[in-house]
């Protein structure tokens, strides 16, 4: 089969499209009052079924979750190669499990924060980290989750468990796409690696590890290599502004660690990341025949919840405009 085989998959995503929120629906929810004027919004769109589901409307995690089954559902449905579809659901594996392996380790319970939208049941995996049974995972995965409990008695840092289980998620991800030889899907990939081995630079030098963990939790697949970053290991974090300039990620370097020098915060730097990968999916929009707009829906489906999320952090927390504004990601239409 060639490209054609994506035309129906296609012809059904250019439909929900017109569906997606725009800058319009945004900016109104922004100025909203409150949150409750902002599920008033949100009424008007896609939303107002998953949102009917839900008791208390401050609960916007459930029908933020809820309306991602849904996508991920109907695009596994409609994808020629719904097995592609995997390297964005891995995410959510992943942060469920670094949530339980934070919570095992801190003797906490954070079960709230699990989501069930990834390809393995919450509570199988918290089974598996209770009886440290990890024999039907994925021996990336397994690997990972050893290498976490075997260092946390030497680095007893819950950052450990997201350095290590990052570099976890973007290796099956490289897997996959190496697999698929689609090129737009690896130069994705690629990019998700470069900015990921960025920030987890940053984060190193801010505990204050060496070389030696450097090399533990850098990931291998990107355009910037262990030796870019080794030999930065003894500059200040700003210095790769300079190192970068000529790089695609010059302008994220740039504002993100311009502000990260200025604040401690990593936060500036992944806003300016999420935007420069949706502005890569939105390169694919108009292609006819591919996995480009199929990637391209799902991206926007999971930027609209990141926005979401934003404003309702911020009007439960009656956060001004301009804050909750300064911390939007773009728009995908």
């Amino acid at each position: 089969m060639g490209e054609n085989k994506y035309l129906y998959a296609v012809t059904r995503i250019r439909s929900l499209e017109n569906k997606l929120l725009d800058k319009t629906k945004i900016d109104r929810m922004v100025e909203a009052k409150n949150s409750e004027e902002v599920i008033k919004v949100l009424y008007e769109t896609d939303y107002a079924g998953s949102i009917s589901e839900v008791d208390n409307i401050e609960d916007y995690e459930t029908f933020l979750a809820k309306e991602l089954e849904n996508t991920y559902a109907l695009v596994k449905e409609i994808a020629p190669e719904p097995e592609l579809i995997e390297i964005f659901l891995l995410k959510y594996d992943i942060h469920n499990l670094k949530v339980l392996l934070k919570s095992h380790f801190l003797n906490e319970e954070h079960d709230h924060l699990l989501t069930g939208v990834g390809t393995i049941a919450p509570a199988k995996l918290k089974e598996m980290i209770r009886e440290r049974d990890f024999v039907d995972l994925n021996p990336i995965i397994r690997n990972a989750l050893e290498e976490i409990i075997n260092s946390f008695s030497v680095y007893p840092d819950p950052q450990i468990i997201d350095l290590i289980l990052d570099k976890c998620l973007y290796q099956l991800m490289n897997n996959i796409v190496t697999k698929s030889k689609n090129d737009f899907l690896k130069t994705f990939v690629r990019m998700q690696i470069d900015l990921n081995n960025i920030k987890m630079f940053v984060r190193i030098k801010a505990i204050g590890y060496q070389r030696d963990f450097l090399k533990k939790a850098f990931i291998e697949g990107g355009s910037l290599d262990y030796g870019f970053f080794s030999d930065a290991m003894d500059d200040p974090v700003d210095s790769l502004i300079d190192k970068l300039a000529m790089s695609d990620y010059s302008n994220v370097v740039a504002e993100g660690l311009g502000d990260y020098s200025k604040t401690k915060s990593l936060m500036r730097f992944e806003k300016l990341s999420d935007d420069f990968l949706l502005n890569y999916v939105k390169k694919g929009k108009y292609v006819a025949f591919g996995i480009e707009p199929i990637v391209g829906y799902i991206m926007a489906k999971e930027n609209e919840a990141k926005l979401i999320r934003i404003i309702m952090v911020g009007k439960i927390n009656h956060m001004e405009n301009e804050v909750i504004r300064e911390r939007l990601r773009d728009v995908y239409v």
